[in-house]
């Protein structure tokens, strides 16, 4: 649940980037997008551990 200040931040926001003729949910997607292009090298070792451990698995039980 959300403090009550960063509710207040989020109103804040929201009024700021309808000032600058920005929609909050695109601006919000476009933060996301960032964060996964930031990360993408954690998330692609991620799914190479995933994939590692799954054919580990499927190899012992050949």
């Amino acid at each position: 649940m959300p403090t009550r200040e960063q509710k207040q931040n989020k109103t804040f926001a929201e009024k700021l980037l309808r000032i600058q003729g920005k929609d909050y949910e695109e601006w919000l997607d476009a933060q996301h997008q960032l964060v996964i292009q930031e990360n993408q090298e954690l998330i692609l070792e991620a799914l190479d551990s995933k994939l590692n451990v799954t054919s580990s698995v499927t190899a012992s039980r050949d």
